[in-house]
């Protein structure tokens, strides 16, 4: 079985090494071109190196005393405390099944087995612990092995194969009780007389994968030897296992220590966590639950990239993990990549043919800054693997606890993805006429995210295998790691010219499946060559009797309403309006507002709506901006305008009361402007969006069609007039016959008056943003039969309360560029956890997800949505070099009318493309939160605080720079309840939530700030209450604390703490966490688990967390007695730690 923390890599070895350094010599753009002279210049540096690296070694390393308790190597005190932080599953086992082919001799096997143990210590060595620091205890060499058979010769086929993976699952599944039992079971499955099944479960606190190859190669070796009575050859052992660890001890101090440190702190200095695209959220308590997945990669392949590294001078490690670098930076849009790798760590003679835990895990990073060629990635890669070979003697453990990165429960620290390359698989061995050959087995648990492994398999190519967490990620996707990785070291053995942004990643059926089969939305409706009042028209003219519009308790006919508009028209055209005429329309809500916009339209122009309620100034920059020389508007607003805009009145009595004017003759064509909208720009003035006809008009159509509105349809129009929200309100309604209910304000944002009106108006269709859904009883409005819901992000239970009966929930998104809405979901009656998708593209509209260059990213990576179709606005106005930037050519689509190309407009919107081809929103791309490092999605937060009762909205904000960056959590109380308080919060999100993801600060708002639109207005967010500065000292007061208090001054060799004090964060680490609960066992006689010091790791939390466990182990006599001596004392008895 692979193993993704032990594999022997190819910077082991002084061969893989001084190819690597020629790599870090000269490996770049003149790669090729390198003389012989140069690549002899580098390996005699290099070998030089290696010479004084080993002088610096001290001795040799030499048999230690066994009269004394032997230390841990530094790898296996990390692995012993990350056995116990694992509490008893198998996260670290690292077992190795053979089958056996050919006649077996029991008795000779049983013979060699027990010379395997006895010749190497560390087979037969146990790990008990005094004061919560582990030693090794190395067992006599027993006089037989335990080999325990189970014969399962009398089972066939497909039962006897279930029967031996059922077997072995068990075996490798094995939890180790490290103080008690060896690292070693083994067992055999006798499948027939020629075939057997041997089962080394091993805990890998013995063993890494270089001595899983010598173990099989001398397990053979010494069962051919008895069989045939001679003496095995084998290499004589001068040391042991803990020789090495006592040896360590002594070398790894001083100048050693030190330099290799530095190399370390300044190689890692502001590094970032890579943040590998996942399929569910990170759980706070992960349970290391995981997979393996296995291809054979074509040997034609390996030979190309062997070909590959010698064009460059490079080793085979350089070439594989450049092109994994390169994936990851695609993958998840960083230019700092992270990663860990393992490296053998036998850098003695002494230790090349023990059997034991020498690897050692190193960080690589490296960057893909500037958009490199994949030639000179491989210099920066050459220079990484060189910097970590000559560095490598610094254990993982030490780097983590001097380098004390924040630590989070959830996550590896430094790394949580992991890439490995092996030059030699555990092959087939043979002999005394006995073969053994690797046998697949998967112990169901992952250490990292993710650990890829490449393996070298002669005559068959690479097997590329991967562990993975299955509570992070899907099979799926890692079947589609590999196609992508694979497709893209072809590329690079082809042109290792390519740039990172030219590496090919999609498979043709992925290309098209991405380009065609989810963008396949082609709808002719037959009102392409129309504009949108000729859509009302038609109704107009099929229903001229039917209610169009409804307000306070007047109604206007789809004939009264055409016909007041016909006259208003007359009007404007009267004052020169035409085609491309911008025309104010400044109303306040009521029957003049769709009297003004179809009266615009009918004369040719397109309307620009302004709010009432801002100030005058705004409508003047907002006319001077799109040149607007007429605005239509009512009688008490008209006087407000600027000077130089002409007044037409829509409440101009003659308009309601004149003879009929007729309709104009048609002037705008599809291709001719319907309106302007103005949204907030970057740089504080605002964007004009300006939307043709065929635009809206294929909107209408295909939303209509959609949700199926017709004549009977009663439509709530609620969304400010001056967003294009309203035109779904508006024109649903007044294109497909329905009626248009519009309300004053003031009953549009009162959630009773609001009820009122929809059950009075029996409203059938509404598009309401989801605060003030949220405010609304489902129950009570029995006729709204269609929800359409957007704006912004809102909690999948949201839904839940909505999506009954048959009434239908659909999740809508669409910027004002993509006219009103161009993607739709319609929730399914399901349960929805958190947020649903936005779903797929309407008709005519085309949505692809792209990276930072431009090219499409693969299902389940996040990317930037570029929206495409007949919905793309004309552009911004006035703003040709804006428009450039943020509406592009289409390089997938096929061409419009005239075989000119179509645009995509960028949205700025962050999304994954799911599976079954739905979108995911994920927030903006210009604001992704960032803290420690660490991505932060601020929606997966502000799910979980909305999931409290107590909370009906939640905002979470990033507050700081750097290291003084806080997550902040704004909070709004559900009614008639209060937010639960910041200690209280934080316990229950620490209890759902990954450590970094529960906020730092917490601030109570009686209501979220938002903009007209009902949109949250971030902007406006006031400062947290409590400064982001350090939390106010305070002193250890109970017993308790004053006693743990003491631990850590004991372990920490300081004093002075707080009580807001964390362990890690006053200079504790993973061997002192482990002595600290040895202490408080000794004090108080409480168990804690590693896991509960992580959550709750300030000396505050702890005291609560061991008088809690005190109280759990007290009977009810010590109880009552307790209460007693509390209730005497007339003062309460909290924080009496140790009085049971």
């Amino acid at each position: 079985m692979a193993d993704t923390t032990t594999g022997t890599t190819a910077a082991t070895g002084t061969a893989a090494a001084t190819g690597t350094a020629a790599a870090g010599a000269g490996a770049g753009a003149g790669a090729g071109a390198r003389s012989l002279a140069d690549t002899r210049k580098a390996l005699l540096a290099l070998r030089e190196r290696q010479r004084t690296t080993v002088r610096a070694t001290s001795t040799s390393i030499t048999p230690a005393a066994r009269d004394r308790a032997l230390p841990l190597s530094f790898t296996q005190q990390r692995l012993w405390f990350l056995n116990q932080w694992s509490q008893g599953r198998p996260v670290y086992n690292a077992p190795s099944v053979l089958r056996l082919r050919a006649p077996l001799d029991l008795p000779a096997f049983r013979r060699a087995l027990t010379a395997l143990v006895g010749r190497h210590e560390i087979l037969r060595t146990r790990y008990p612990e005094l004061n919560g620091v582990a030693y090794q205890h190395v067992d006599a060499a027993p006089a037989e092995v335990p080999l325990p058979v189970t014969d399962l010769g009398a089972l066939a086929g497909a039962e006897q194969e279930a029967a031996v993976e059922a077997h072995v699952r068990s075996e490798i599944r094995h939890s180790f009780d490290l103080a008690a039992e060896h690292a070693l079971r083994v067992s055999l499955v006798r499948l027939g007389p020629q075939e057997h099944v041997l089962v080394l479960a091993m805990h890998h606190i013995a063993t890494d994968g270089w001595s899983t190859d010598i173990l099989t190669r001398e397990l053979v070796a010494l069962y051919r030897a008895e069989v045939t009575g001679t003496t095995p050859d084998l290499p004589e052992l001068s040391v042991q296992y803990a020789d090495f660890a006592v040896w360590q001890r002594g070398h790894l101090t001083g100048e050693v220590l030190d330099k290799q440190l530095a190399y370390w702190r300044e190689r890692l200095a502001g590094a970032a966590t890579l943040d590998f695209p996942a399929d569910r959220p990170r759980p706070a308590d992960p349970t290391r639950d995981g997979a393996t997945l296995t291809e054979m990669l074509p040997d034609e392949l390996l030979r190309a990239l062997h070909r590959t590294a010698l064009a460059e001078r490079a080793t085979l490690l350089t070439v594989v993990l450049a092109a994994f670098t390169a994936l990851m930076s695609r993958y998840t849009g960083q230019d700092d990549v992270v990663l860990g790798s393992v490296f053998s760590g036998r850098t003695r003679p002494e230790i090349e043919n023990l059997i034991g835990f020498f690897s050692n895990t190193l960080v690589l990073r490296t960057s893909t800054e500037g958009d490199p060629t994949f030639r000179e990635l491989l210099r920066r890669t050459g220079e990484t693997v060189m910097g970590a070979h000559f560095n490598q003697d610094l254990p993982f453990g030490t780097l983590v606890d001097e380098l004390a990165p924040e630590r989070d429960p959830s996550r590896n620290p430094l790394f949580q993805t992991c890439f490995t390359l092996q030059h030699a698989a555990a092959a087939e061995a043979e002999a005394g006429g006995l073969s053994a050959e690797p046998y697949p087995a998967d112990p169901g648990t992952a250490r990292f995210d993710l650990a890829v492994q490449l393996t070298e398999v002669p005559g068959q190519g690479l097997r590329l295998w991967a562990e993975y967490s299955t509570e992070l990620f899907d099979t799926d996707r890692i079947e589609r790691l590999f196609g992508h990785y694979a497709r893209l070291l072809r590329a690079v053995t082809e042109n290792p010219e390519l740039r990172l942004s030219e590496l090919p990643l999609l498979t043709d059926a992925e290309h098209r499946q991405l380009v065609h089969g989810w963008n396949d939305t082609a709808r002719t409706y037959g009102s392409e060559e129309l504009c949108l009042h000729q859509l009302f028209e038609s109704v107009a003219d099929a229903h001229p009797d039917a209610v169009a519009v409804v307000y306070e308790g007047t109604a206007l006919t789809y004939r009264e309403l055409d016909e007041r508009a016909d006259r208003l028209a007359h009007a404007l055209r009267a004052q020169g309006v035409g085609p491309e005429s911008v025309v104010g329309v400044l109303a306040r809500r009521g029957p003049a507002l769709p009297v003004a916009f179809l009266a615009v339209h009918k004369a040719g122009g397109g309307y620009l709506p302004l709010d009432p309620d801002h100030p005058a100034a705004r409508w003047e920059l907002l006319l001077e901006e799109a040149g607007a020389r007429t605005a239509v508007t009512t009688a008490d607003l008209a006087g407000e305008l600027p000077a130089q805009v002409t007044p037409v009145l829509a409440d101009d009595p003659a308009l309601a009361d004149g003879p009929a004017a007729g309709r104009l003759p048609a002037s705008a064509g599809p291709e001719n402007l319907a309106y302007v909208i103005f949204t907030s720009g970057s740089t504080g003035r605002p964007k004009g969006v300006q939307v043709e006809h065929r635009s809206i008009v294929n909107f209408a159509r295909a939303i209509t069609e959609l949700f199926r509105m017709g004549p009977g349809d009663r439509v709530l129009q609620f969304a400010n007039p001056s967003y294009d929200v309203s035109l779904f309100d508006f024109f649903s309604a007044l294109t497909s016959g329905a009626a248009l209910v519009q309300a004053p304000r003031e009953t549009l944002l009162d959630p009773g008056r609001l009820t009122a009106l929809m059950r009075e108006q029996r409203v059938t269709v509404a598009d309401l943003p989801p605060a003030v859904l949220g405010a609304l009883d489902p129950a009570a409005l029995p006729e709204l039969r269609m929800l359409f819901v957007g704006l912004e992000a809102f909690p999948g239970e949201l839904v839940n309360r909505w999506n009954t009966g048959g009434r239908e929930f659909h999740n809508g998104y669409g910027p004002t560029e993509a006219t009103v809405a161009c993607i739709d979901y319609k929730c399914p009656r399901t349960v929805h956890d958190s947020m649903p998708p936005i779903g797929t593209p309407l008709a005519n509209y085309t949505a692809h997800v792209v990276d930072r260059f431009g090219a499409l990213v693969p299902v389940g990576v996040p990317g930037e949505l570029l929206v495409g179709g007949t919905g793309v606005a004309r552009g911004y106005l006035n703003s040709p070099e804006l428009t450039g930037q943020k509406f592009v050519p289409d390089p997938y689509g096929d061409g419009g009318d005239g075989g000119e190309p179509g645009r995509l407009y960028r949205t700025g919107d962050l999304v994954v493309r799911r599976t079954d081809g739905n979108l995911e929103f994920r927030g903006r791309v210009d604001q992704q939160v960032k803290i420690r490092g660490l991505r932060i999605e601020p929606g997966e937060i502000e799910q979980a605080l909305t999931a409290e009762p107590e909370i009906a909205e939640a905002v979470v904000v990033a507050h700081g720079e750097g290291a003084d960056a806080r997550l902040v959590a704004y909070v709004v109380p559900a009614p008639g309840t209060a937010a639960p308080d910041e200690g209280e919060l934080r316990r229950r999100l620490g209890g759902r939530l990954p450590a970094h993801l529960v906020p730092a600060l917490f601030a109570v708002l009686t209501e979220l700030p938002r903009a007209a639109s009902g949109k949250l207005d971030r902007a406006r967010l006031p400062e947290p209450e409590q400064a982001l500065a350090a939390v106010e000292f305070e002193a250890p007061s109970t017993p308790t604390q004053i006693a743990l208090a003491g631990i850590w001054e004991e372990i920490l060799g300081r004093g002075g703490f707080s009580t807001h004090d964390g362990f890690f964060a006053v200079g504790g680490n993973s061997l002192k966490i482990t002595q600290f609960a040895a202490r408080v066992r000794e004090r108080f006689g409480v168990e804690l688990e590693l896991r509960d010091l992580f959550v709750n790791s300030t000396l505050g939390q702890l005291a609560d967390l061991v008088e809690e466990r005190e109280l759990a182990l007290a009977d009810d006599a010590e109880l009552l007695a307790l209460l007693e001596r509390a209730e005497a004392a007339g003062t309460p008895e909290a924080g009496s730690g140790g009085a049971l």
